[in-house]
């Protein structure tokens, strides 16, 4: 009788394992899959963001450009 309670647990502790590491490997690939896709949105802003620190660069120097042209009152 003893050794069905021991067979048992043991049976009880392998099942248990095996359902806890299904779960932990489907949230690792859920969360995985999720930081790709946040990846790539976050590489869209950083684009965008390139692009505008590249159009005022440009826009600054047009300004300076001319704060030295013939309207100045220097």
């Amino acid at each position: 009788m003893q050794g069905w309670i021991v067979v048992g647990v043991w049976a009880f502790a392998v099942v248990l394992a095996i359902v806890l590491l299904g779960f932990g490997t489907y949230e690792l690939s859920w969360k995985f899959r999720r930081l790709r896709t946040d990846e790539r949105r976050l590489e869209g802003v950083i684009d965008q963001l390139r692009g505008i620190a590249a159009d005022l660069e440009a826009a600054a120097d047009r300004a300076s450009m001319n704060s030295s042209g013939p309207y100045t009152t220097s």
